[in-house]
């Protein structure tokens, strides 16, 4: 049985718990994440949005068009505007959770860098870490 994380956002007014391990671990580059997060890129993770649920306060959401072309909804904290998950149109059965907002985000293990075609020239990227340039072959939940 896969264990249950939680977390929330700075001001503590949203919280979450996810249970069900990672499908996808990753950073993304694309300049949609750097504007939403003020950096160069985004830690996630693609968990089973069947174990995923609000479990306090009501987040606001934000609809708009990823790089990828997909409808995504991003979801943060109307009172201090931290970032929490998005969702692709395309993959409702998957929760994009921002890392940082777990509780504990020490487990988290990147398996690539994606949408590095849009990466910032000062940004070091671990040489160890898989790249590609959009969304990686076979994954299909581009954001």
């Amino acid at each position: 049985m896969a264990s249950v994380r939680t977390g929330g956002c700075l001001c503590g007014a949203v919280r979450y718990e996810s249970s069900g391990d990672p499908v996808f671990s990753l950073q993304c580059h694309c300049r949609d994440c750097q504007r939403a997060s003020g950096t160069a890129y985004v830690a996630a993770e693609r968990v089973p949005a069947a174990g995923f649920r609000i479990i306090a306060g009501a987040p606001k959401r934000h609809l708009a068009k990823a790089d990828s072309g997909n409808e995504i909804t991003r979801v943060f904290c109307g009172d201090c505007g931290s970032a929490i998950y998005v969702q692709v149109s395309t993959r409702p059965d998957l929760v994009g959770l921002r890392v940082g907002t777990l509780d504990d985000p020490s487990g988290f293990r990147v398996e690539a860098d994606i949408f590095v075609r849009s990466a910032q020239p000062w940004d070091y990227m671990n040489p160890d870490v898989p790249k590609y340039p959009a969304y990686p072959p076979g994954k299909s939940y581009g954001g």
